[in-house]
Order: structure tokens, then C-alpha cells, then sequence
């Protein structure tokens, strides 16, 4: 009796070549962090697709070094660059914006343009 979709060996070499090499190298990672990088830029230097690949990471990191490290951007979103998301929503949050001497208050509402490829947003004064 051998397996349905080929022999046990050949089952093991397609598991292996399914693999993807990590990319932990925790001496680099170390620097990385001491030196006071963000996450976007530790992610960037180390090749790391994900947010949460780096954040086992650094766990792991943390686990051996008995150590905690901090990196800035790790855990929160990047408020600044809002995304569409898949219902076409764009979340602004305003709190993350230098907006001068505009107040923005909650129930404040505004008109939309687009010029130019800009979306404009002017608040409507009571």
C-alpha cells in the first residue's frame, strides 16, 4: 500500500522545496533595532514582507537576549497613509495630520473634490 499522489519520498522533496528560507538573522536584527529603526525600514533592509513575520522576529530575538526591544511603528498602523480599503472606504484619521488652524470637531462635515488627481476636502462652516 503507497501513498495515493506518489511515493513517500517524493512527497518529502515537494514539501521541501515548498519551504521558504528565513530570513532571521538575529545579529542584524539586533543592530537594526539598536540603532532606533522603524519597523518599515528594518522590514525593508531585512527583505521582510510581513509586519508579523517581523514581530516574531523580534520575539524570538527578545526570547534569547532576555532583553525587550522596542521598535517604533511595530504594533500601530501608519495613521498617515490611509488606505481604501475593500467597500472603497477611506479613513482619514485627522489626529495623525499637522492640520495648522483648522479644528476639526466630531459631527464636522465636508465637501469633496478631486482636481488635478487630488482629493480636496473643505469643511463646511455652521
Amino acid at each position: 500500500m503507497g501513498a495515493k499522489n506518489g511515493t513517500t519520498t517524493e512527497i518529502q522533496e515537494k514539501a521541501s522545496k515548498k519551504k521558504t528560507e528565513s530570513k532571521y538573522d538575529p545579529k542584524t536584527l539586533r543592530v537594526l533595532i539598536k540603532e532606533g529603526l522603524d519597523a518599515a525600514t528594518i522590514m525593508e533592509r531585512m527583505q521582510i514582507k510581513h509586519r508579523q513575520t517581523l514581530k516574531q522576529y523580534i520575539l524570538k530575538l527578545i526570547s534569547t537576549d532576555r532583553v525587550l526591544y522596542e521598535v517604533k511603528g511595530l504594533y500601530l498602523k501608519d495613521s498617515k497613509r490611509p488606505k481604501v480599503n475593500q467597500f472603497g472606504f477611506l479613513k482619514v484619521n485627522l489626529k495623525a495630520h499637522d492640520l495648522g488652524d483648522l479644528e476639526v470637531n466630531e459631527g464636522d462635515e465636508f465637501t469633496i473634490e478631486v482636481i488635478d488627481g487630488k482629493i480636496i476636502l473643505t469643511k463646511i462652516l455652521p
